[in-house]
């Protein structure tokens, strides 16, 4: 019987094969027969070892939920995906030291609602959509590095008078991270910093109030308004980031393997790739060996005996 069962090295292997660097289920097992002529895995056998293996996993997978409600800082993001070949969504949430990813079939407010609360009150660093502004208790941040990019994108196309507005807000961005520099080099108080911050964001909301005949710049108005006190908000507490980058990198290696093999199958596949996914991302991110830690998931340590 022992000849047929695989082991836990074998199992955490296939799991990061996988999970991490994106080989499907076909390929893993046909690199593990090629490396080890003797040892015989199929597919489904690949399958129902990721199913183990985040079985074992979905303890751990609720800890880091845990861990992200009590964090201070939490960057979200979300990008398509594929569940049976119809459009799902993965959702990332990230902290320092901790992420979760969350497949759902819908891109709505309940992964974020069921993950945090509404009643989170730590602060969010996202790119703006409109789904976390329920979070009313919460301080946002919204990304300053998308506003970068838009502005950017206007004044590759904008002519005459319709540069300046594109133009301006750049013009703001860099001086408020030159006050980040210039607090992070301790050449300014917190308080000053704070100050300088309100300033900005008082420039910024004058320079968007008015008319705008150039529609996309009628369009970056209203969104920059919508989110006035938002911008600069990292300057009114320079502890937290400018950018939802947190989210954007961990979100990445995802969608690199979603290219390779197109999702997952079934439902029960997507909880266990948001489960391994999880794990290992955030294993990653601590600096730990995150082949070390399945293992210690799929075969824990034997409890040792008190001994008199």
């Amino acid at each position: 019987a022992a000849a047929s069962q695989l082991g836990p090295n074998v199992h955490a292997l296939l799991t990061l094969l996988n999970k991490e660097l994106g080989l499907s289920h076909g390929k893993s097992v046909k690199l593990l027969r090629t490396l080890f002529p003797e040892l015989y895995v199929a597919r489904a056998t690949s399958v129902r070892s990721m199913q183990r293996t985040a079985a074992r996993a979905a303890p751990v997978y609720q800890q880091l939920r845990q861990e992200l409600r009590g964090a201070a800082e939490v960057a979200p993001d979300e990008t398509g995906w594929r569940v049976g070949g119809k459009l799902a969504w993965l959702h990332t949430f990230v902290s320092d030291r901790t992420t979760c990813y969350v497949i759902d079939p819908t891109r709505s407010h309940q992964p974020a609602e069921q993950l945090l609360g509404l009643d989170w009150p730590g602060t969010l660093v996202h790119d703006g959509w409109r789904v976390y502004d329920r979070f009313t208790q919460a301080a946002h941040q919204q990304c300053v590095r998308h506003l970068q990019r838009r502005c950017q994108e206007l004044l590759e196309t904008a002519v005459r008078g319709a540069v300046y507005l594109p133009r301006a807000v750049l013009a703001l961005i860099d001086q408020a991270f030159e006050l980040r520099r210039a607090w992070r080099g301790h050449r300014l108080s917190g308080d000053a910093l704070a100050r300088k911050g309100w300033a900005l964001t008082g420039r910024l909301r004058c320079l968007v109030h008015g008319r705008f005949t150039h529609e996309p710049n009628r369009r970056l108005a209203q969104h920059i308004e919508q989110h006035a006190n938002a911008w600069f908000w990292f300057l009114i507490d320079p502890t937290i980031q400018a950018t939802n980058h947190w989210a954007e990198r961990a979100i990445r290696p995802a969608v690199v393997n979603r290219k390779v093999w197109g999702g997952n199958r079934t439902w029960l596949g997507a909880q266990a790739q948001s489960v391994l996914m999880s794990v290992i991302r955030t294993s990653l991110q601590r600096g730990r060996d995150a082949f070390n830690d399945l293992l210690q998931l799929i075969c824990p340590p034997a409890p040792q005996l008190q001994t008199a």
